[in-house]
């Protein structure tokens, strides 16, 4: 009779310890399907503005769709566009097909081909910056690239792999492979 009770109670012992190791495994997926990536909100044509110290406009993120993911707190956005004030009246623009932003908006990846710009008073361009997978850092008002890089300016046309850019003093940087092409414009009689 003992040993009867003995199976008995290893065999219910088993079954219990089935019955929880299951339990433990359909919560760990439950979790898992919790933890994967999936936005948590959406914002159809959002605007941001962040002011600096003084009160001024640092800068503005428009895109047409922002979502953001709990998981690592990021941010996907779809067609955005940045403008970055350096305590001028014209921004530079910065103009993707896709962005990432990351926790605490210290990082900005851009994706695709990505076009920055600065306009004169008159509304014409001044300066055309050509490139692609472009990496911001909005705060520190600076922007580098690795990817070849196309640079218009009054006269000038410059090809690089690779940019730096720092709004902030307005500087330019090309970093390998520079070819240039000067053109002499003529006065106007």
């Amino acid at each position: 009779m003992n040993a009867w009770l003995t199976t008995l109670a290893v065999v219910l012992l088993s079954i219990g310890s089935f019955w929880m190791l299951h339990r433990l495994e359909l919560e760990e997926r439950s979790a898992a399907a919790r933890r994967q990536h999936e936005p948590d909100y959406y914002i159809d044509d959002m605007v941001r503005r962040t002011l600096s110290m003084e009160g001024q406009v640092a800068n503005v993120l428009y895109a047409k769709r922002l979502e953001h993911f709990p998981d690592d707190d990021s941010t996907e956005l779809a067609s955005p566009h940045l403008e970055i004030y350096n305590g001028t009246l014209e921004p530079w623009h910065v103009v993707a097909e896709r962005g990432w932003v990351s926790s605490g908006n210290e990082v900005v990846l851009l994706h695709g081909p990505v076009e920055i710009w600065r306009q004169n008073k008159a509304g014409k361009r001044v300066y055309q910056v050509l490139t692609s997978e472009l990496r911001v850092l909005p705060k520190e008002q600076y922007a580098e690239s690795d990817q070849p890089t196309t640079i218009i300016a009054p006269a000038t046309v410059s090809h690089s792999v690779g940019m730096r850019a720092n709004f902030a003093h307005e500087r330019l940087e090309l970093l390998n492979q520079v070819r240039a092409r000067h053109e002499v414009v003529k006065p106007q009689s």
